[in-house]
């Protein structure tokens, strides 16, 4: 049912705006992207972005949850990512000849659920605006359409305990955001995240955001 889903879906989309290559995936409860579906995609690349670099992209669901904002450009993401993860990640990009990369997410009731990459490759031109625009109307269709799937299983359970707030910044530490990009990502105050953090060390008896990040996400 899900490859049906995603395959159907990859194929609207590539028939509204063309790009080289696509992918859609399902979104668990802790905001990561799982169950892939690809569509023209190289293999050795998709195998490469999940085990080295799904971590800086700033594309990924953790980093796109505004309901307002669901088609999301690459040059805009990167435009907000830190200075090296976004080093490492245009890495990726030059390595695997990807020049452009937009992402739209659906969302049922306020939270993503699933997404769609295009991905556009060698000497295929930027998406332009009038595109952006098309899949945004086409996003509309994609909110609807995602209802009927089953609700993607979580990573693990060690979340539940924090409240919704602390959940949100454990999982941005999984992304390796300092405090000042915490604070811009979540529009909150420095001395605010500060306080946040404070009770995560308190409540998990971490000593350093590695060994946080270790027992929040064993």
């Amino acid at each position: 049912m899900h490859d049906d889903f995603g395959l159907h879906c990859l194929q609207a989309f590539s028939r509204v705006v063309p790009a080289s290559c696509f992918a859609f995936y399902q979104v668990d409860p802790h905001l990561r992207a799982r169950d892939f579906q690809l569509l023209r995609m190289d293999a050795r690349t998709h195998r490469d972005y999940l085990n080295h670099y799904r971590d800086f992209d700033p594309l990924q669901p953790a980093l796109c949850r505004d309901e307002r904002r669901a088609v999301v450009p690459l040059r805009e993401a990167m435009a907000r990512q830190a200075d090296n993860s976004r080093r490492i990640y245009q890495g990726f990009l030059v390595r695997h000849g990807i020049r452009d990369v937009v992402e739209v997410i659906a969302h049922v009731r306020q939270r993503p659920v699933a997404g769609v990459s295009l991905l556009r490759l060698g000497t295929q031109p930027p998406f332009d605006a009038d595109e952006l625009q098309r899949l945004n109307g086409l996003r509309g269709l994609l909110d609807l359409a995602v209802r009927q799937l089953p609700a993607a299983p979580a990573e693990n359970d060690g979340l539940t305990a924090f409240t919704p707030r602390e959940q949100e910044i454990a999982l941005l530490l999984r992304e390796g955001l300092s405090n000042k990009d915490l604070a811009r990502q979540l529009d909150m105050g420095l001395a605010t995240v500060k306080t946040h953090l404070i009770h995560l060390f308190r409540k998990t008896g971490a000593r350093s955001r590695t060994e946080l990040v270790r027992k929040l996400f064993p």
